[in-house]
């Protein structure tokens, strides 16, 4: 019998607006809240990088999350993993990029910062 290919539901999930932050939840196959990502053990990842690479785009688990900019804005609120293994990827044109498996779990830290120096590549 023929198959056809299971699209995977996005990883990326708003979370419910609080005053002046709204947290977003990577989670593959499931839709939280905010609520619901805090229980289940979420870690927060913070993306630093130099001012010049601001504008380098953020991919988690292979889907496109935002620009480190906007994801490291008080109004945005930080990327929060839920339990499980997940890929980071921060790119931008004329650059390598950085590539990162992060492994959440009920061990992990409540905050993961990731320093991403993106690399000038010389054949551009």
């Amino acid at each position: 019998m023929w198959s056809t290919p299971r699209m995977r539901a996005p990883a990326l999930v708003s979370g419910a607006a609080r005053a002046a932050s709204v947290a977003l939840c990577v989670v593959l196959g499931a839709a939280l809240s905010l609520s619901a990502c805090k229980r289940e053990q979420s870690t927060a990842l913070v993306i630093n990088t130099p001012d010049e690479d601001a504008d380098a785009e953020v991919y988690v688990d292979g889907n496109y999350i935002g620009l480190v900019r906007a994801l490291s804005q008080d109004s945005t609120g930080p990327i929060l993993l839920a339990p499980g293994v997940h890929r980071l990827e921060i790119r931008k044109p004329g650059r390598f990029p950085v590539q990162k498996t992060l492994r959440i779990d009920g061990d992990s830290p409540a905050e993961i910062v990731v320093d991403a120096e993106l690399l000038e590549d010389p054949e551009l």
